[in-house]
């Protein structure tokens, strides 16, 4: 944790209002794009970041500084992507085009290829790739063994490889 996070976390525990504004701008950005690879969509996603901030909130005077606050707040954030995604067991529709990143193409498929894979196998491949997330902190984030997260990712490694050299 760097030293600007780790003040602010200080701040929150001792009860400083204005403290919860400063970490929800220092860890916001990064929470999102770890959402975005596990739902796909900018609105649940802005769901998900605020019941995991309020969540969050509700447990502020618990944290302290030795804690890592990103990676707790990852793990909440998680869970209830994970609640609202069982519960809503809705046919994702195609990523609408305001959503995308740029336009160029390889973000196109990757995007699509990214689709194409589990929810559980996108936010595993979200978590390391994406975030740069070790093995372990994710075992500890999705409660699942050493082997199964490795499993995933060699796994969601070669159904993206299929999707992007043959389309399918």
């Amino acid at each position: 944790m760097d030293d600007e996070l780790r003040t602010v976390v200080t701040r929150v525990h001792s009860g400083e209002e204005a403290a919860f504004d400063d970490l929800y701008h220092l860890t916001v950005r990064q929470l999102y794009k770890t959402l975005y690879t596990y739902l796909m969509t900018r609105e649940d996603v802005e769901d998900v970041v605020q019941e995991a901030y309020l969540k969050l909130y509700q447990v502020r005077r618990k944290l302290d500084d030795t804690r890592s606050v990103p990676v707790y707040l990852r793990m909440i954030a998680i869970n209830c992507a994970r609640r609202k995604f069982r519960r809503s067991h809705a046919v994702r529709a195609p990523i609408e085009e305001e959503d995308v990143l740029g336009t160029e193409i390889v973000k196109d498929v990757v995007r699509e290829a990214l689709q194409q894979l589990s929810p559980a196998d996108r936010l595993v491949m979200g978590l390391f790739y994406g975030d740069q997330t070790s093995i372990q902190d994710i075992c500890r984030m999705t409660g699942e063994k050493e082997g199964t997260v490795k499993s995933r990712l060699s796994r969601a490694r070669e159904r993206l490889r299929e999707v992007i050299d043959h389309g399918t």
